[in-house]
């Protein structure tokens, strides 16, 4: 049932703007007792859903530049396989540890750019 809820909760903060997927990995490392690399692929399938009303969105209003979306793709499934190897050999322990850095790293300049939006309303 707390699986449940978290999900939800994860959704509701999904379609807030809120980057949730952090909080989803976060959840099931150190709750549920996931690997890193199992959690971030649990992460990377529950985007796939909650991004699905997104993109029909988007489809439907043509707000989808073909161009940009193909050098996307092809750059993502670089960066896909060259990440997948990478963690490999690097390992879990290693890797979990780099995640938490960039969650703390983005949290710092998502700060720090909310605090100078508020200085320059001012």
């Amino acid at each position: 049932m707390i699986d449940f809820i978290f999900g939800i909760g994860a959704a509701v903060l999904s379609g807030l703007g809120v980057g949730s997927g952090g909080l989803l990995v976060i959840y099931l490392t150190l709750i549920e007792g996931y690997e890193q690399i199992g959690a971030q692929g649990v992460n990377l399938l529950f985007f796939l859903f909650s991004s699905g009303s997104a993109m029909l969105y988007h489809l439907v209003h043509r707000k989808i530049y073909y161009s940009v979306v193909t050098t996307l793709i092809i750059f993502g499934l670089i960066g896909a396989a060259s990440g997948t190897v990478l963690l490999e050999l690097l390992g879990s322990r290693i890797t979990r540890k780099i995640f938490g850095a960039m969650l703390i790293f983005s949290g710092i300049l998502a700060l720090r750019k909310s605090a100078t939006a508020e200085v320059l309303k001012m």
